[in-house]
């Protein structure tokens, strides 16, 4: 995922097409053999003194990690956060659409954000069957999280991206990335305390 953001966002597009592990390594500050053993990990080989095409890399880290494809995702709880998620433009490039978003709140249900009109919950498990939606990002109030993570793995949803602070319990099959915006904020805030 590293190498796939650097090649992509932060090398300059004018850059020479070959990239060297020594490139990548000082941009990553990583080392240079765990470079060419992650890129021969995914069946790339460089050429000898010449590196690596920088195009081919990009193109077998998209396919590895399903960059290529389409995954469709709803946004459950549309406060701050959920509406910002949805105006992230960048989730494309990893494959990431958002196709709906819910909430509760009658006075955001039928707002339109970022090309997404607000839905009711009510009408959550008819839209995820319909659609066989199967990726839901959970910005909902801590207090009722879990709740909405039962229902949603209920409908048949297999991976959670979790942005409420609550540790969810779901059955092994379900895959959860939680996201704790108030661990980061204490790492910051103890590493500024030394």
């Amino acid at each position: 995922m590293l190498y796939h953001r650097y090649l992509t966002e932060v090398r300059k597009p004018d850059a020479p097409r070959p990239v060297v592990s020594a490139e990548i390594a000082a941009a990553l500050d990583i080392d240079p053999t765990q470079v060419r053993k992650d890129l021969g990990a995914i069946g790339l080989r460089g050429m000898g003194r010449v590196g690596f095409d920088a195009d081919e890399v990009v193109r077998t880290i998209r396919r590895v990690l399903a960059f290529d494809q389409v995954h469709p995702a709803i946004v459950v709880g549309v406060g701050h956060l959920g509406g910002a998620l949805m105006a992230y433009k960048r989730f494309a490039q990893y494959g990431l659409r958002i196709v709906a978003a819910f909430d509760n709140d009658p006075d955001k249900v039928g707002q339109e954000i970022s090309g997404c009109r607000v839905r009711h919950t009510r009408t959550l498990r008819s839209y995820v069957e319909r659609h066989r939606v199967q990726l839901a990002i959970l910005t909902t109030p801590a207090s009722v999280a879990q709740r909405m993570a039962n229902r949603l793995v209920d409908m048949g949803i297999k991976a959670i991206w979790n942005f409420t602070p609550t540790r969810l319990s779901v059955p092994p099959d379900v895959f959860v990335r939680n996201e704790h915006i108030s661990l980061g904020l204490s790492q910051l805030a103890y590493h500024l305390k030394k």
